[in-house]
């Protein structure tokens, strides 16, 4: 038996010595790759904070945006009560109603001025916008009139009838007792509510079982519980003859309010508005877009037709633009369908504002177009002035941006005045 050569042999060795020798890796990257897949990433993250940014911003503007007509609405709702009721327990026009007494001055349910504060909001002329001012009267402080027992002796004042349901629903039971403080159980009649609704600076629209009506001015009440509640008159009434037959029985009395809706800057005005901005700023917030301009209702003392102070409270901030438009009744002859007319505010301006020849009575419904806007302008957000509609405000002329404005328009019927329909 021959034996292997040994080329044979070596051809053999080398053979097992690759099998068990251990490959090469050819895993991993190179340099090249590495750097592709760096930028790629790179690429990737910056688009994702790019869209996740720009949704973060857009989502705070439209916040910002949706607060803003959130607040106009509330707005609106406020004005809408106030509007409704005007007239409420009140008149239309006391020059319209049937009197022997003059009062002291003309009692309108809708006093309107055309443009009065229009000083107040910044930049109105390069924004094309304005503000117009509304004033009301009517029973604005309670839900009720009220039975008169008798008349003050020279006719300066009326007692009320205690025991009508109206009176013990808004004061409490007054009694002989409470009077002469031998009741032992906790009074139930509320004198402070009584001098709080018959205050001085308010009126009383009285109307008798004659069809008189009277507008007297309160000088004062007595409502301690040591007498029957007295409200007080700054004119005494007309005793005896066809006016007012016997003492007033059967005649009802309510008070009469005056409630202005005006927009001020807060930082020029006086009083407990002005209180509420001291200290701030107003050169940071030109620069920023924040100057306030700020809508408020305030009750007006009817002799003098200055602010009732405690009464003002901020109806909406940053307001934008305020207008009313009026319908009237132009039909002249009772019992024809009425033939109702939109006017604009220079229009109605000319009807509300003539004084004794104003016809506040035919006015039958109220058109409100309220616009507010964001607190600060955006400076991504460009001004273009003119356009169909208000959608941006410059506060700034200066500083590039605008802040963006939510409008909100609604016709309010005034049921008060149409239920009387006093014909012009």
């Amino acid at each position: 038996m021959s034996r292997p050569s040994n080329r044979s042999r070596r051809a053999r060795g080398r053979s097992a010595s690759d099998r068990v020798r251990p490959r090469r890796s050819t895993a991993g990257f190179t340099l090249l790759e590495l750097m592709v897949a760096l930028v790629a990433g790179l690429v990737a993250i910056l688009a994702v904070y790019y869209v996740s940014s720009a949704s973060a911003r857009h989502f705070h503007e439209q916040q910002r945006v949706a607060q803003t007509q959130t607040s106009v609405r509330m707005a609106l709702q406020q004005m809408r009560r106030d509007i409704a009721r005007a007239g409420f327990f009140g008149t239309p026009n006391s020059q319209r109603e049937q009197q022997c007494l003059a009062p002291p001055r003309p009692v309108h349910a809708i006093e309107f001025l055309d443009g009065a504060d229009t000083t107040a909001l910044p930049e109105p002329t390069l924004n094309g916008v304005s503000a117009d001012r509304l004033r009301l009267t009517g029973n604005y402080v309670t839900s009720d009139a009220y039975l008169i027992s008798t008349l003050a002796g020279n006719g300066g004042g009326a007692f009320l009838q205690t025991s009508w349901q109206s009176f013990r629903r808004d004061f409490g039971a007054w009694t002989t007792a409470h009077r002469m403080g031998t009741d032992t159980m906790p009074p139930g009649y509320d004198g402070d509510a009584f001098e709080s609704v018959f205050q001085v600076g308010r009126m009383v629209h009285i109307e008798n079982s004659q069809g008189y009506h009277f507008f007297l001015d309160v000088s004062n009440t007595s409502a301690d519980g040591s007498t029957p509640p007295q409200v007080v008159f700054r004119q005494n009434l007309p005793i005896g003859g066809t006016c007012v037959g016997g003492l007033a029985d059967g005649a009802m009395i309510a008070p009469i309010t005056g409630v202005e809706y005006t927009v001020v800057d807060p930082r020029a005005a006086a009083g407990e508005l002005g209180d509420l901005f001291v200290g701030a700023d107003n050169t940071l917030d030109r620069a920023t877009g924040r100057v306030n301009s700020v809508l408020v209702r305030r009750e007006i003392n009817l002799a003098t037709g200055a602010p009732i102070a405690g009464t003002t409270r901020v109806v909406l901030e940053y307001v934008a633009d305020l207008n009313y438009e009026f319908v009237f009744d132009d039909q002249p002859t009772p019992g024809s369908p009425p033939n109702l007319v939109r006017r604009d505010g220079a229009q109605s301006a000319a009807l509300l504002n003539g004084g004794l020849a104003a016809v506040p009575h035919r006015v039958r419904s109220v058109i409100v177009r309220l616009s507010a806007r964001t607190a600060g302008e955006e400076p991504t957000f460009p001004f273009v002035a003119g356009g169909p509609a208000l959608t941006r405000y410059d506060v700034n002329p200066a500083v590039p941006g605008a802040a963006r404005v939510r409008t909100l328009e609604t016709e309010i019927f005034l049921p008060n005045l149409a239920s009387r329909n006093l014909r012009p």
